[in-house]
């Protein structure tokens, strides 16, 4: 009697390997990261959450498109300052490119954003300033708060 549970768990597990196989779980492939120059699809909103999201999304395409890295590179490159400048330097870049283009992907995003309806005034007047006038530490700070810039 103390043997029968081991062999049900044994017939289980084999059971859930060979429904993975059968499945196709051996010829996983990673997604292939997405072009930041191809434009993404347009989806409905109605959370002004993630109409900012959208904004800063579109942000980080057009910079990375600039830039010539993935959409993935620079967001984790958004950490910090430094992380930035590593990024800046493995790509052959300047920090000040570097910024330069963070601040004109946001300025174009907010710019569309807005022209879309997706934000308002309020929202876009902060972001605008935020992308023109802050240190690029504060700047960082505001885009990964930018939630809380909300009409």
């Amino acid at each position: 009697m103390r043997i029968a549970p081991l062999l049900i768990a044994i017939v289980v597990g084999a059971a859930l390997v060979g429904a993975y196989v059968a499945l196709g779980g051996t010829s996983y492939e990673p997604s292939p990261v997405a072009d930041p120059c191809v434009p993404r699809p347009e989806r409905p909103t109605d959370a002004s959450g993630e109409r900012i999201e959208l904004v800063l999304l579109a942000a980080a395409d057009e910079t990375a498109c600039t830039l010539g890295v993935s959409r993935e590179e620079l967001v984790l490159a958004l950490r910090s300052v430094d992380e930035l400048e590593v990024l800046a330097r493995s790509e052959g870049r300047s920090r000040d490119e570097l910024e330069d283009a963070l601040r004109d992907g946001l300025e174009r995003a907010v710019d569309e954003a807005e022209d879309k309806g997706l934000i308002g005034g309020r929202t876009a007047t902060a972001l605008e300033f935020a992308a023109e006038r802050l240190p690029l530490g504060l700047l960082l700070s505001a885009l990964r708060g930018a939630s809380s810039f909300l009409d």
